[in-house]
């Protein structure tokens, strides 16, 4: 029952469905909504809903009816967004950077990574600063909606009423007429096909299309041939060179007593207690008595693991004092203790307790991330001197394109015909997309500019053949027509069949001849309920949208039917539930509901309010 929902933008979206509009349907504080992007919530809701989508809106006009809700859910979405900016409602700086931290397309494994991260902003082209923008924006909208959800109630006789709606039946009979069933019947001549063209031509428009001629270079494509040149002995050689980075250090732990140069005779008081020591004292006790290291001391002297390396221009060892380290690293077997140690901080004595040795990866294991590394390196040198010479040569060859790929060693290729919308393949990257139909390109017979689709990826491309927008033929859109003429009869002659069937019941008149003729016949149900499986769901809304009959008398009407199709629909009564009967499960859901439908109206009512204090273009 929430109305205000939001959706996230992103480039996936499947082939359009219904050719929609790029032009601006609205305009919310300079925000413009277009039919492109209603048609792009659209196509994303195919895509996630499959065959499911289809069955759903069978029909143009279910279609349509489907863009015009998208269409004003985004215009409330952003007409809740301008309100909410006017109101004076943020959100702080510590609220932005833990939204984006419980992001969803940020999670990986059900962890916030920022890899992940990085790549959806890249994917879908977002700034950071459109992102902390687009989370105040959903932080704020979320505090509205929750302040709503907070103001929500249910009264007793909301709660009847509600009880009363859905547990209600009905005792009807429904007869319904197919548009299929007069289908076979319809005839359509060529004048009707002409007449239809000639009066809905802006329906049957060929969008603008071009066919470009294109010279690709990219990194990834090169990256393959790269990886069937690299020979063993590169494989091994930077194996060798990198064996560092495959291998883990051995590591040591040491404890240590320290006797810091603040106390007195602190270097004899060291050797005392080494001499303790090495005559059998536990050197733990001593560590925690009269170390001054009283963090380690509390611990027997213990310190963590540390690299079993010496401090280097490429190595940070094992991070302490140069002294202590070469000390302690010279120590060979556990339980050996060194002679007193004097750093910077004092007088140690220091105790290998245990070694690990360090473990190398095998080159076999790590063969393939080598190759990859030192063919990605090779494409990256090849893309950037093919880059290069590229932009050398194109004053020089910009009025050929074959001669300018020649320049770098690449293939000419062409796109085929593509309009804005049905673009595929290299046509469809937005960058390329967006040059494609620019004067630029369309006026021009030389070699464009290089267009950039991402990091280590071009394209320079020339156009060579340029159609403008125009109206499709009429042979073309013939058979187009004659299904939309063919169901709009139809579906005249199965509402003209109903009335008459209608007609007749009202008049007294035996209908079982008229029905057996179309080959149809009723559906009787007693005690029909809302959620009853037994009859079609399109049935079931069609019977409990007709008002409850008065009089005694049984309700008639013919309705359409979501799919097209039409039903003769005879209610012969309305059955109510006792309210006493109902259980508490029921009463809490019913209360639950009846709570989200006080907050559907609050919701409603504030998006008014901000219609009222923010400009809206339609």
């Amino acid at each position: 029952f929430i109305i205000i929902v939001f959706f996230i933008g992103a480039g996936y979206f499947g082939a359009n469905m219904f050719g929609g509009d790029p032009e601006e349907i609205a305009e919310v504080e300079g925000v413009s909504i277009s039919g492109q992007a209603v048609q792009r919530r659209i196509d994303n809701m195919r895509q996630r809903d499959g065959v499911e989508f289809e069955k759903r809106y069978p029909t143009e006009a279910s279609r349509q009816q489907l863009r015009q809700s998208i269409a004003q859910q985004m215009i409330n979405e952003e007409v809740v967004n301008a309100g909410i900016a006017k109101a004076g409602m943020t959100a702080s700086d510590q609220q932005v950077k833990e939204w984006i931290r419980t992001f969803q397309p940020f999670q990986l494994g059900g962890e916030y990574s920022a890899g992940q991260a990085k790549e959806f902003l890249r994917n879908n082209g977002w700034s950071e600063s459109f992102l902390n923008e687009y989370a105040r924006e959903r932080i704020a909208a979320a505090q509205l909606q929750n302040a709503l959800n907070s103001t929500g109630f249910a009264l007793d006789n909301e709660i009847e009423t509600l009880y009363r709606l859905q547990e209600q039946t009905r005792d009807v009979r429904v007869l319904r007429v197919p548009v299929s069933k007069f289908a076979d019947d319809v005839s359509i001549d060529d004048g009707e096909v002409e007449s239809y063209y000639n009066k809905n031509k802006s329906r049957f428009m060929q969008p603008e299309q071009i066919n470009l001629k294109y010279v690709r270079l990219s990194s990834d494509a090169l990256l393959e041939a790269k990886k069937a040149q690299i020979t063993e002995e590169e494989i091994n050689a930077y194996y060798e060179l990198q064996k560092s980075a495959y291998s883990e250090p051995a590591e040591i732990q040491v404890a240590h007593i320290l006797i810091d140069n603040s106390i007195d005779d602190a270097e004899q008081k060291a050797e005392e207690l080494l001499q303790k020591i090495n005559d059998g004292a536990d050197f733990a006790a001593l560590a925690k008595e009269h170390s001054s290291d009283t963090f380690s001391g509390e611990n027997g002297g213990q310190l963590d693991w540390a690299d079993a390396v010496e401090q280097s221009d490429t190595s940070a060892g094992t991070g302490w004092a140069p002294e202590f380290e070469k000390a302690a690293l010279a120590l060979e077997n556990e339980g050996d203790v060194t002679d007193v140690v004097e750093t910077q901080y004092g007088f140690h004595i220091i105790k290998l307790l245990e070694r690990r040795e360090g473990e190398t990866t095998p080159l076999a294991d790590m063969r393939d991330d080598i190759v990859e590394t030192l063919a990605k390196e090779a494409a990256d040198e090849e893309f950037y001197s093919k880059e290069s010479k590229l932009n050398d040569v194109l004053f020089e060859f910009g009025d050929d394109i074959e001669k300018f790929a020649e320049q770098a060693g690449l293939e000419v290729k062409e796109t085929g015909l593509f309009n804005r919308s049905n673009a595929t393949g290299i046509a469809a990257e937005p960058a390329l997309l967006e040059k494609a139909f620019s004067a630029q390109v369309i006026d021009s017979e030389e070699v464009s500019d290089k267009i950039v689709l991402s990091s280590k990826d071009i394209v320079y491309v020339t156009a060579t053949d340029y159609q403008a927008e125009t109206v499709k033929p009429l042979e073309e859109v013939k058979p187009q027509i004659v299904t939309t003429l063919t169901q709009e009869k139809s579906a005249k002659d199965a509402e003209d069949f109903a009335n008459k069937v209608l007609d007749a019941l009202k008049n007294g008149e035996a209908v079982d001849s008229l029905i057996a003729e179309q080959e149809l016949e009723w559906q009787e149900n007693s005690a029909l309920k809302r959620r009853d499986s037994g009859m079609d769901f399109a049935l079931v809304s069609a019977v409990y949208q007709m008002s409850a009959p008065s009089d005694g008398q049984s309700a008639r009407s013919v309705e359409s039917l979501f799919n097209g199709d039409y039903a003769v629909i005879e209610l012969k009564s309305v059955n109510y539930p006792d309210v006493a009967e109902m259980d508490e499960a029921t009463r809490a859901q019913l209360k639950q509901t009846a709570k989200s439908l006080s907050v559907q109206a609050d919701t409603a009512g504030v998006i008014e309010h901000f219609k009222s204090t923010v400009e809206v273009k339609q």
